[in-house]
């Protein structure tokens, strides 16, 4: 459905963290059939503190992506987790409590660059196994 709604390259969440509730197996499954259907694919792993920092969520975010990598998926360089919301709440030992931070991915909802799916099908306001992605753009609204 993704090739035939037109979907040229998909970015893949793919880290210790989102792995705590989507199971890699279904994301590996997916990833294949995405690859099946010719269409770009990569990796977008969360990284906590640094990509280089040897944590143990960074730690297990790097064994995900060596499996991703066997079949021919590359990665990006991925985002650094921003202090805030749950990022804070579980992972404040991470973060310096006397470092004031603005949030690095704060964007205008106006101006979308990227779609992100929810894994019941929920995004923007709708929900793609009830509306094409084209539908749901079209009648996007920021309020």
């Amino acid at each position: 459905m993704l090739s035939e709604s037109g979907v040229k390259s998909i970015c893949l969440s793919v880290d210790a963290f989102h792995q705590e509730t989507i199971p890699l197996e279904y994301v590996m499954e997916f990833a294949k059939a995405v690859i099946d259907e010719k269409i770009s694919i990569h990796t977008h792993p969360a990284w906590l503190v640094s990509a280089d920092d040897d944590n143990p969520y960074n730690i297990k975010t790097r064994d995900i992506l060596k499996k991703f990598s066997k079949i021919g998926i590359e990665q990006s360089d991925g985002n650094i987790i921003f202090p805030s919301g749950n990022a804070l709440k579980y992972l404040g030992e991470y973060f310096d409590e006397n470092t004031q931070c603005n949030n690095p991915y704060e964007n205008n909802p106006k101006d979308i660059k990227t779609i992100s799916f929810s894994a019941n099908g929920d995004v923007l306001n709708g929900n793609i196994n009830k509306n094409s992605i084209l539908e749901i753009i079209k009648s996007y609204d920021v309020n």
